[in-house]
């Protein structure tokens, strides 16, 4: 068995207990000899700072292959030589399991965000019942499929569609024709319908929230930016009408979680790794139904595509 102390990057103004200078305390590691090389070659360097405080023992240091700390991030098995994550400093990463997740405020913040996102798009959502804005188009397009009516529309068909499922859903036979300024008949759940298409701008919040946190920001400035999604009076009201644009909002969200999770775990994590397919799974399915609710969708793909080039560029070119 050996013990190293490996040198962890300072932080400009910042340091022992946060006073100002810089810090260059590092971090013990005790391994067995069988892991020494794996360690020489690690890069240590790209351990993240965020707090600087002495490091507390972690298990047992006979069991020889664990590096020891006051983080979870820097309980990271030493045998596979892997990085650690510069968020985990901060707070405890969602990526722990449900044991983890249950344990970490982001789950509270998470569900106090959603409640509050919620209440500000279903309070009195029903309260007007006449047709509005363009819910006069969607609300018919919707009507169409239902009762079999042929027609055509520039917009794709995926947001449609979940207009025309959330009118079935309500109870619509397709015979309303969504006259602008008309009131609904009785038979109309316009309601529902409208909560149902309102649940895709609801999560908008909570997607803003867990991105901000993949984008390696602190809970505070994660919340802020949820907060400026949950007050936005646009976003507040377009997600209280039958329109395309909560499902159009709601899957490029996804698409921006999915890929900075996507490049997260490339930098991070292994390649090829279970979290690894997931994440990229998850980004082409988000970047298809982004495209395929409203041709504007195209930025989205535009976006990942520009980030993949500069993600290939600094694996393969800038060495």
């Amino acid at each position: 068995m050996e013990s190293r102390n490996l040198k962890q990057r300072g932080h400009p103004g910042h340091g022992e207990r946060g006073h100002t200078g810089h810090s260059d305390r590092g971090v013990t590691v005790v391994v067995s000899d069988d892991y020494s090389e794996k360690i020489k070659s690690a890069d240590f360097t790209e351990i993240g700072y965020q707090f600087q405080v002495p490091p507390k023992s972690g298990t047992d240091p006979r069991s020889g292959s664990k590096m020891y700390g006051a983080y979870p991030a820097l309980a990271t098995d030493v045998q596979g030589a892997s990085k650690c994550d510069p968020t985990d400093f901060a707070a405890a990463s969602l990526d722990s399991g449900l044991e983890g997740v249950l344990r970490s405020r982001d789950l509270m913040f998470t569900a106090v965000l959603t409640l509050l996102s919620l209440f500000t798009r279903l309070y009195r959502i029903g309260r007007r019942g006449h047709v509005c804005w363009d819910e006069s188009h969607f609300g018919r397009m919707g009507a169409y499929y239902i009762n079999g009516t042929f027609y055509h529309d520039v917009h794709p068909f995926l947001a449609k569609g979940l207009v025309a499922l959330a009118e079935v859903v309500a109870g619509h036979n397709g015979t309303f024709d969504f006259k602008s300024g008309s009131a609904y008949p009785e038979y109309v759940n316009y309601t529902l319908m409208r909560i149902q298409m309102s649940l895709y701008g609801v999560a908008l919040v909570p997607l803003a929230y867990l991105t901000c946190l993949q984008l390696n920001l602190s809970r505070s400035m994660a919340v802020l930016a949820a907060c400026f999604v949950l007050f936005d009076n646009a976003l507040c009201v377009m997600s209280r009408f039958i329109l395309l644009d909560e499902p159009l909002l709601f899957f490029t969200a996804m698409t921006l979680w999915s890929a900075v999770s996507f490049q997260r775990v490339s930098k991070y994590g292994r390649q090829f790794s279970y979290k690894w397919w997931l994440w990229l799974l998850m980004t082409g399915f988000s970047l298809g139904c982004v495209i395929s609710s409203k041709w504007i969708g195209l930025f989205s793909v535009i976006m990942v595509g520009i980030a993949t080039v500069d993600d290939l560029f600094r694996k393969f070119c800038d060495r």
